[in-house]
């Protein structure tokens, strides 16, 4: 659902920015930018790694601290 149709949604009305975080073994922040109608992979930081953006706002996310509750 989040990698086929949720990009397909948020291009549509051009959302800029779509964020993914996989959870599979160690929280992991996938960052996609739209360009052309289509979004772009920008940021696949290391599993656990602090992910450090500076758009659409300037954050730094501790990826080692986000789990499911």
């Amino acid at each position: 659902m989040d990698r086929k149709f949720k990009p397909m949604l948020y291009a549509e009305p051009a959302i800029p920015h779509f964020w993914r975080l996989e959870l599979d073994l160690a929280p992991m922040l996938v960052v996609y930018e739209l360009e052309g109608g289509r979004y772009v992979k920008r940021t696949s930081a290391l599993p656990g790694a602090t992910t450090d953006l500076n758009t659409p706002f300037p954050v730094a996310i501790d990826q080692a601290g986000l789990s499911r509750q």
